[in-house]
């Protein structure tokens, strides 16, 4: 039998009823960093020194990953994120299009650390799928907790930012 998949596309426009609105909010699709002269500056160096060395030592894979980065980055920085609706509902998450089921979820968690860090992290069941990180802008952590503590369970023993996610912070990347 074929395996069902974990996310669904929910057509908005279609005024189909997937379930209650617990609470929602506007986030933007990924983080927009403000990124001056010395910041393109410093990775066209780093980049630029990686390119080299990746062509001095026919590593030519290495190469086509650092041109593709700097075309995402590049990308990224010319384009302004979409905003899109983050719904809790009372059978799962809605983000833009996209629904998460609550049982597909394994845990969820905070790290709410103002200005820097306003963050809800979902993590799935099958670890083959990434770890999707939501802004909370101004939502109360408390109110979310009190709507997802129903559904999924909370990990409180994560306290720190996720590795990776603190080095896109830092970096503005």
């Amino acid at each position: 039998m074929a395996d069902m998949t974990e996310e669904m596309e929910v057509d908005q426009s279609s005024g189909y009823d997937y379930s209650t609105e617990y609470l929602s909010w506007d986030i933007f699709e990924y983080p927009k960093y403000e990124r001056g002269r010395w910041w393109y500056l410093g990775m066209g160096v780093l980049g630029g020194g990686l390119l080299i060395y990746s062509v001095t030592s026919a590593n030519f894979l290495f190469a086509l990953i650092i041109i593709m980065f700097a075309l995402v980055t590049y990308l990224s920085s010319v384009t302004e994120p979409k905003k899109i609706r983050f719904v809790l509902t009372d059978n799962g998450i809605l983000m833009g299009r996209t629904f998460y089921m609550y049982r597909d979820l394994s845990r969820f968690w905070f790290i709410y650390e103002p200005p820097e860090v306003r963050s809800l992290y979902l993590e799935f069941k099958n670890s083959l799928r990434p770890r999707v990180t939501v802004d909370l802008v101004h939502m109360n952590p408390n109110q979310v907790r009190q709507v997802l503590g129903n559904f999924v369970r909370e990990d409180f023993n994560e306290d720190d930012e996720p590795f990776s996610d603190f080095v896109g912070r830092v970096l503005k990347i």
